[in-house]
């Protein structure tokens, strides 16, 4: 399978940074993370781009969510400007095709 990179959607840092507007400013608890995965924003995104060659493999949304749950990492490495769009992209694309990402999809 060869996955191309899609193009970085703007909407994606303005509804994060919406969402982080959102959040309660509560002392010691880190909201990052939720407020990244909030929605399914990125996963709703790459899974429009990609979902027909990820169906050919036998991947199925649900299980393309529980693939991206074991790296939750990526996508706040991104927003946070520690990966670019093509950091961030080649690793997910690395999980997909990746052991664990083949064992997902078999399953």
């Amino acid at each position: 399978m060869k996955l191309r990179i899609p193009k970085e959607s703007p909407h994606l840092k303005e509804w994060i940074k919406s969402v982080e507007k959102l959040s309660p400013k509560t002392p010691g608890v880190k909201w990052e993370s939720l407020n990244v995965w909030y929605g399914n924003q990125i996963p709703k995104y790459l899974w429009g781009e990609w979902k027909d060659e990820l169906k050919e493999t036998g991947f199925t949304w649900q299980k393309f969510l529980k693939l991206l749950g074991h790296r939750k990492d990526l996508p706040l490495l991104w927003f946070k400007g520690n990966y670019t769009w093509e950091q961030f992209i080649n690793e997910v694309i690395k999980l997909i095709e990746g052991p664990m990402g083949q064992e997902i999809s078999k399953t």
